[in-house]
């Protein structure tokens, strides 16, 4: 009799063990709360601020944002009362790869790819990540396997869309080799940082290379550049047959393209071949933007504006590393990036925003371009944040199937959005330059994870010191 008993203690021991397990592990695998309160919330799009806000963040995901009280007993709770919580701000054209002293001449004789590729690291970290750029869409430049590693947690970075490789024709915006090479040789392209293109098929060809290897949406060059020497800015790029294929194999992948012009001609074989997203664009009438503008959200102008007002405000302001010739170029484009800003406001063309601002003495002030907005092109506060957080994390999502984190939504605090979050000591809608002092940066998280913080102690579950490699990916939840 006590045989049976003893046997029966321990089946119903081990039946109970059997259930406490999995429960147990369940409990474990449950995603960390942290329970923002009393915060002031920009969402991304509004101009007013949620006022004494809660915020819950569930793992990497805001699960619910509101004005009452939030039943999170289990939630590490961070009182933020007298700051402003805004998303993570996304740069909209960067180029990554030239990080470099030399920007993109930089392949030509004194860097190659590996080299590239860990000041890119570098910089997309301390110059971005650690002050408050959580994403970025890098438009030019093989980045395609930086983005994969940042996607993948082996990279503290931030979110990167990529277009791999540009498309341009010989001679164009992305051609940087040698003035007397007869053929494809130099060292950017051999990487793929350019493909060069000179008929449709080699625009097909590229298009579906750059997917295959990891790209998330499509860069083609539509006229000349400044930072390039062999194209003026008046010359046409791609031909309205090489836009269209373009645009016609990012439409079978489910993503869309974008282009490089300045001029009324290249918009229009951009418009009319169905482009989406416009970068530049200083040198167009008003009867391009009026087309934009009927067009609504179905496309997107990115304004780069510290680049175009203050770096090509005149010669002397141009960067150390380009010829006289592209110093000259530059200015030309000055002169109408103002009167562009002010048109395409004017008319209500949705709009977005990079810095396009590379290489030392330029990366490390990158949010610069959004107080321009503010000081030098005529928008409000609100307006330039909507731009770099809101707007922007609607155009990374054109992207479709190709879209590295397809899962929430970027650019917002809201329910089932990404838990990218800044917190300010202070109200960049009221003073923009705010987001310049570090100081007042006090929290950056991107996916659920602190990596600034001066709100709590190092042994809290907030703390996370930024020289570790604290992606997903070695610190899961």
């Amino acid at each position: 009799m006590k045989v049976w008993t003893t046997v029966r203690l321990v089946a119903c021991i081990g039946l109970a063990l059997s259930f406490a397990a999995p429960l147990a592990a369940a409990e474990e695998d449950k995603p960390k709360q942290i329970l923002f309160t009393n915060v002031d919330v920009f969402d991304g799009f509004s101009e007013d601020l949620i006022k004494d806000a809660n915020v819950l963040v569930e793992g990497n995901v805001i699960t619910t944002v509101s004005t009452d009280p939030i039943d999170a007993p289990d939630a590490f709770v961070v009182d933020a009362t007298g700051k402003t919580m805004t998303p993570g701000l996304i740069d909209m054209h960067t180029h990554i790869v030239f990080m470099t002293p030399e920007g993109t001449n930089s392949y030509q004789d004194e860097w190659d790819a590996p080299g590239g590729g860990a000041m890119a690291a570098q910089a997309i970290r301390d110059d971005f990540l650690m002050k408050g750029i959580t994403t970025i869409r890098d438009i030019a430049g093989n980045s395609r396997g930086i983005a994969r590693a940042s996607q993948r947690g082996i990279l503290v970075a931030p979110r990167i869309y990529t277009s791999g490789a540009v498309l341009s024709h010989t001679g164009g915006h992305g051609d940087w080799g040698d003035r007397n090479d007869l053929e494809v040789s130099d060292y950017g392209a051999q990487v793929q940082h350019s493909i060069i293109v000179n008929n449709r098929e080699d625009v097909i060809e590229g298009s579906r290379r750059n997917y295959r290897n990891g790209a998330h949406f499509t860069k083609i060059m539509a006229g000349g550049g400044v930072a390039s020497r062999f194209d003026p800015l008046e010359i046409l790029g791609a031909t309205q047959e090489e836009m269209e294929a373009a645009v016609e194999i990012a439409k079978d992948y489910g993503t869309y393209v974008a282009i490089h012009g300045y001029h009324d001609k290249s918009y229009q074989r951009a418009l009319d071949a169905g482009v989406r997203s416009f970068e530049h664009g200083f040198l167009v009438s008003e009867d391009i933007v009026k087309q934009m503008a009927a067009k609504g959200e179905d496309i997107a102008w990115s304004f780069q504006c510290y680049m175009s007002i203050n770096s090509f405000g005149s010669y002397e302001s141009m960067p150390d590393f380009f010829t006289h010739e592209q110093k000259l170029k530059g200015v030309s484009v000055g002169k109408g990036a103002r009167n562009a800003a002010k048109m395409m406001r004017e008319n209500g063309v949705f709009i977005t925003g990079g810095a396009d601002m590379f290489g030392p003495g330029l990366q490390d002030k990158v949010k610069e371009d959004i107080t321009c907005y503010v000081n030098d092109a005529g928008f409000t506060p609100a307006e330039a944040l909507k731009f770099r957080t809101g707007n922007a994390g609607k155009v990374l999502k054109w992207s479709g199937p190709l879209d590295p984190y397809p899962t929430y939504a970027l650019g917002t605090i809201a329910p089932d959005s990404y838990a990218d979050i800044l917190l300010w000591d202070g109200n960049p809608l009221e003073d923009i330059d705010l987001i310049l002092d570090e100081d007042k940066l006090v929290l950056v998280m991107k996916d659920g994870l602190a990596y600034k913080n001066t709100l709590v102690d190092e042994d809290s579950i907030m703390y996370r010191p930024a020289e570790q490699p604290l992606t997903r990916a070695q610190v899961p939840y």
